[in-house]
């Protein structure tokens, strides 16, 4: 029984966060990088291949982030969301109604995604 809940508790922290190399991704760099930037967003939309650092992995999760507003996020992956969610909505605003008609076509998650990335 013990060896159970040592299991389980190894377990459990993984399953409820993402993978904590996601940490080391560098927002700053990739909203200096017009091109890598939109190489993601490109990739997002399904526009052009994923080809950027863990794009495609990100391609993955991005519906659940924003259905639970990044509640598995780590605090850089926090921060690194919210810079890019604004960035999006700043250089690219056409994209990013695209972006919400992909990943929330009803708008079940938008107020609430809307204050996560709001928050400071």
């Amino acid at each position: 029984m013990v060896f159970l809940s040592l299991v389980l508790a190894m377990l459990i922290p993984t399953a409820l966060s993402y993978d904590a190399a996601y940490d080391k991704v560098d927002a700053n760099k990739v909203l200096a990088d017009d091109a890598l930037f939109r190489s993601y967003v490109d990739c997002f939309l399904d526009r052009k291949p994923c080809t950027a650092d863990f794009s495609e992995e990100f391609k993955k999760i991005l519906p659940e982030v924003i259905k639970e507003a990044c509640a598995k996020c780590s605090e850089p992956q926090k921060k690194n969301v919210r810079k890019i969610v604004k960035a999006l909505y700043e250089k690219y605003p056409d994209d990013a109604i695209k972006f919400a008609d992909k990943y929330d076509p009803k708008r079940d998650y938008e107020s609430a995604f809307a204050a996560f990335v709001a928050e400071e």
